[in-house]
């Protein structure tokens, strides 16, 4: 984002946007969600199959339909796009609609080849629109409070991160872009920007090393299943399994020296307005956690006599105790919407580019490393 050329008021009015790409996910993304959304509507849909377009601009009340997505950047009364295409269109469209002065929301990921990431950051330094990825979790107030739990120390030393983002494929994914290689398919590009995402958002990226495994044996030849490892110069090990095949399981567990917390079924939000609950079980306190206020307040949660009671005990095993952090009801999708229409109003700062494209080299870096067995190191 050029911040001199976008020195002007902010935008007062509705944000019109358009869909290019009628896929499957755009409902849920971006038409379901401006109905919960002040100020954001949907006015135009571009797809090259029209029958398409046309019956999910029934569907929704959507007023315009074009066969060509030049059409729809040419609209003077479009002010921003939803691109939901195959990931390997993700690039040239993203250009073409920040060239054409119009904030882009993006599926996810940003972009399969880094070729693409300079001459993108060139065309969004020089825009006066916004970017941004549609990692849709990164919105929710469950991130920053695990952040808050690690840099507290309340529970000492953050051990290890073990993730699991498991979904099994609905058809094989027979006939989508998910089962084809050259347009970005396999589990690892389609869910691994969510596993670095969480570690970007709660430990950071810096001085990581990366491995990775698969087999490669899904559809024409796509990883099915993906094993990643990052470890930490201190000593944090973060793993992840992504897979297409095995039984359903998205979680995240964060153990710590004194407690594990955990955040099952993390992409419920998706699919509606769910709670989200941050599960936590005590374990002990061990003996190298210097004991302050804050720690022992998450521990004890009592009075002053309990205070000094934890200070003489600080070193002996404590009884295990199990506690909950409950979000009330949100939509991920809707969340992102606000995010978006706030950054574009000027209301919120903007996320800068340099974290998706972050994302995206070690996305193609870990892929690659998977056949490769080389170690991954981000900088």
């Amino acid at each position: 984002m050029n911040l001199a050329a976008a020195a002007h008021e902010p935008a007062v009015g509705d944000i019109r946007f358009g869909i290019i790409g009628c896929s499957a996910i755009a409902p849920r993304a971006l038409l379901e969600p401006t109905q919960h959304v002040a100020g954001a509507r949907v006015t135009a849909l571009a797809n090259r199959t029209v029958a398409k377009a046309e019956e999910m601009a029934e569907r929704f009340g959507v007023s315009v339909v074009y066969r060509h997505a030049e059409d729809l950047l040419k609209d003077p009364e479009i002010d921003a796009v939803y691109i939901a295409l195959s990931n390997d269109l993700h690039a040239e469209w993203i250009g073409k609609a920040l060239q054409a002065h119009k904030h882009v929301l993006v599926e996810k990921p940003l972009c399969l080849n880094t070729a693409d990431l300079i001459p993108l950051a060139a065309t969004v330094e020089q825009s006066s629109a916004y970017l941004l990825e549609g990692v849709m979790v990164m919105h929710h107030p469950w991130q920053r409070e695990l952040r808050r739990i690690v840099e507290s120390g309340c529970y000492g030393r953050l051990r290890s991160i073990a993730t699991s983002l498991c979904i099994p494929a609905r058809d094989g994914h027979a006939n989508n872009y998910r089962s084809r290689p050259e347009q970005g398919g396999g589990c690892f590009w389609d869910l691994g920007v969510y596993w670095l995402q969480l570690l970007q958002a709660v430990v950071g990226l810096e001085q990581a090393e990366f491995r990775s495994q698969s087999d490669f044996d899904g559809p024409h030849g796509c990883d099915w299943t993906f094993h990643a490892q990052a470890r930490y110069p201190g000593g944090l090990e973060a793993s992840a399994l992504f897979s297409f095949e095995r039984p359903y399981r998205c979680a995240h567990v964060l153990t710590f020296d004194s407690a594990v917390v955990t955040l099952q079924d993390c992409f419920r939000a998706n699919l509606g307005f769910y709670k989200m609950t941050l599960k936590t079980e005590m374990t002990e306190i061990v003996q190298d956690i210097t004991p302050n206020i804050t720690a022992t307040a998450v521990l004890t949660e009592g009075s002053s006599h309990q205070l000094a009671s934890h200070f003489h005990s600080q070193f002996q095993p404590q009884p295990q105790s199990k506690m909950k952090t409950v979000f009330e009801p949100m939509n991920y999708y809707v969340n992102q919407l606000e995010a978006f229409c706030s950054i574009i109003r000027g209301e919120a700062e903007p996320i800068p580019f340099r974290e998706a494209a972050e994302r995206v080299r070690l996305l193609a870096a870990i892929h690659e490393a998977a056949r490769s067995g080389e170690t991954i190191y981000a900088v």
